[in-house]
């Protein structure tokens, strides 16, 4: 296979990734809006089952484009880049691990474990449990710092490397360290703080996208 052709399946491989970052962008702000209480009444609803799933792809879409988006700047990113997208990575994983088990394991315990599903759901709330949740409270703010640190981190390699536009990065790091304002936003109206975030992603999903368009045009 010539260089030519090798380079223009690599700008095709990061057209679709960078597709996958603009639909996990478009996701994440959508379901903020019509995500159901987090309370244990919602747990077996249908809405509450498809949310939960969407956001687990949501999530999977993210840790895809992330990547395509570092590795597109992996030489320009340096250490800071290297780190920043280890820690938000992990992130995006435990977000997965949440979503997984509220999409298929909460809904099957709401009648034989009700005090359990109330605690998880209830994590994010700020809500203290009345029962063993095992890892689950230490992993909330786990992924907290990891999406506040790998997304600032993450972000401020972006601004610095200029391969993508240096707003973008600086979008991406003003969404992660803004969710700090939930220590003063009561849940769920902290939802809007995710926003930013998913701006950042279809930007810097639509750059990738269209520099493979224009490979392919060629």
């Amino acid at each position: 296979m010539s260089n030519k052709k090798r380079r223009i399946m690599g700008k095709s491989l990061m057209r679709w990734i960078g597709l996958l970052a603009i639909l996990a962008g478009i996701i994440y702000i959508c379901i903020q809006f019509i995500h159901p209480e987090d309370h244990i009444s919602s747990v077996s609803t249908s809405l509450w089952v498809v949310i939960a799933c969407t956001t687990s792809i949501m999530s999977l879409f993210s840790l895809i484009g992330i990547t395509g988006i570092y590795t597109r700047q992996v030489v320009e990113a340096g250490l800071t880049g290297l780190i920043g997208f280890i820690l938000f990575s992990l992130f995006w994983l435990i977000s997965m691990i949440f979503s997984f088990n509220e999409a298929f394991v909460l809904p099957l315990l709401t009648t034989e474990a009700p005090k359990f599903v109330e605690g998880i759901v209830g994590i994010f709330g700020g809500t203290t449990s009345k029962v063993n949740l095992g890892i689950f409270p230490l992993l909330a703010p786990i992924a907290a710092i990891l999406y506040a640190l790998g997304g600032l981190l993450f972000g401020i390699a972006t601004f610095r490397a200029r391969i993508f536009p240096r707003m973008s990065g600086a979008l991406l790091s003003f969404a992660a360290v803004v969710t700090f304002a939930a220590a003063v936003i009561p849940h769920p109206f902290d939802r809007i703080l995710a926003v930013p975030m998913g701006l950042a992603l279809i930007w810097l999903g639509y750059v990738l996208w269209s520099e493979g368009r224009r490979i392919s045009a060629d």
